[in-house]
């Protein structure tokens, strides 16, 4: 039983490279290689125990093969090189011309340009090169400015929203007096509001969009319909319910009043139709222009008041 286990341990390690084997192995491709190197060189005449005599004797060889090619060379090249040499022996000015300098002062009479000339026109060159260098800084300069504003002003407004609230406080500063009804020729927007209106809150942007479109044609005023000092107004208008706008034409007339968030294109078409007849003329024989009716109408405040129809502060 012993004699089969010890034989398949001598085979597996027999299998196995001893370590002088890899050494011989190392040997035979170190030889080999120094072989291969030394093959080319004995075919030059090269020896291992002669290289630097051979050196020299390559070196001479070479020389000589080189002299006398270019010597060769010289001799089938005389008129080629003579046409296109890079300089040539005329003298102008004190410097040698090349051969555009040369060929444009024979055929064309152009006299090739003195230092001082040549010196000016690089000059002028390396200006303008540095103009647009200049330039293309400054827009580079103007463009990280402009952008860094940019990133500024969105952090800016990122900190400091502007809230619903405060643009209809924004837009109450901004008021015009209610004085200017029927009296400077254009239509009146009354918008009556309250801070805790939510209502009002949301009809904000739309208002805002429409002065913002409609300024300097149309008069804008606000008015907080639960401040004491508004309960006058708050009354002549017959408020009963915000937010509230009065739509009233340039001769003081009050058209109608829209109750609620109002969408942008209502508004729009009642302003354009106000506008419009702030420019008519009575046609003859009639003492009033013939108005357009507004196309849109809500709540009408002096239905069993139209005597109070026409206002005037």
């Amino acid at each position: 039983m012993k004699t089969p286990s010890l034989s398949v341990t001598r085979i597996k390690e027999g299998r196995r490279l001893h370590p002088c084997t890899c050494t011989g192995y190392s040997l035979f491709l170190l030889g080999v290689v120094v072989v291969i190197v030394m093959l080319p060189m004995s075919a030059n005449g090269f020896s291992p125990t002669s290289t630097s005599t051979s050196a020299s004797s390559v070196d001479k060889a070479r020389r000589i093969h080189m002299d006398r090619s270019h010597s060769t060379y010289l001799h089938s090249t005389t008129n080629t090189n003579t046409n296109e040499q890079t300089q040539t022996t005329e003298v102008s000015n004190n410097r040698i011309l090349t051969n555009q300098e040369r060929i444009l002062k024979e055929v064309l009479g152009i006299e090739p340009e003195t230092p001082a000339e040549r010196e000016k026109r690089i000059q002028t060159r390396i200006n303008k090169a540095n103009e647009i260098i200049n330039e293309k800084r400054k827009s580079i300069v103007v463009a990280a400015l402009a952008f860094a504003a940019a990133i500024l002003n969105y952090g800016w407004q990122y900190t400091h929203p502007i809230t619903s609230l405060s643009l209809l406080s924004e837009m109450q500063r901004n008021s015009a007096d209610l004085n200017v009804i029927g009296h400077n020729g254009k239509p009146t927007v009354v918008d009556f509001w309250a801070p805790w209106c939510e209502n009002c809150k949301v009809a904000a942007p739309t208002l805002a969009a429409i002065e913002e479109e409609y300024k300097g044609e149309v008069n804008f005023v606000m008015v907080r319909g639960d401040a004491e000092e508004s309960y006058n107004v708050v009354g002549r208008f017959g408020v009963d319910a915000i937010p509230h706008l009065a739509i009233i034409g340039s001769d003081g007339v009050v058209e109608t009043a829209l109750i609620g968030p109002i969408p942008r294109n209502v508004l729009r078409a009642d302003l354009d139709v106000l506008l419009e007849n702030s420019k008519r003329l009575p046609a003859e024989g009639e003492t009033v222009a013939q108005k357009q009716e507004i196309p849109y109408t809500m709540y009408d405040a002096f239905r069993n008041r139209p005597d109070l129809r026409q206002v005037s502060f």
